[in-house]
């Protein structure tokens, strides 16, 4: 339903492919279970929706990314094109061992175009990334 792998280039050989961990939306979890309140319950539905059509990959050649429930986002960007590549992890995460992985890109004006969020093990995806760059 939510695949990231139409957007690959038949010569593109896949490195990585993840998702969010399911630990990094624990909050959404907490009021989907403690509280039964029908409006309240969308937020944990939400949740669970955003987490499941989230997608990230590392191909031979770039990174994708690929977000979206109803509409979809798509980005990639090739290695040559990535300035630097960054960790932050709160305490949670630095427990559980998630994080969000932050890809900065030349000519992105803003300087953060990739935010990936709560990936499991953030500093191996982040050495992988580093790795594919030299």
């Amino acid at each position: 339903m939510w695949e990231i792998k139409k957007h690959f280039r038949e010569d593109e050989k896949v490195i990585y492919e993840g998702t969010p961990s399911w630990l990094g939306y624990i909050g959404y979890f907490i009021f989907f279970i403690f509280i039964f309140f029908p409006p309240l319950m969308l937020i944990g539905v939400w949740g669970i929706m955003k987490k499941l059509s989230t997608k990230y990959a590392i191909t031979d050649k770039r990174i994708v990314s690929r977000y979206g429930i109803i509409s979809e986002d798509f980005k990639a960007a090739s290695f040559r094109h990535i300035t630097s590549v960054r960790i932050k992890q709160g305490l949670i995460g630095k427990i559980f061992n998630f994080g969000n992985i932050i890809v900065d890109t030349a000519g992105s004006g803003v300087g953060l175009d990739f935010i990936w969020v709560y990936v499991e093990n953030p500093i191996q995806v982040k050495n992988q990334i580093e790795k594919c760059m030299e």
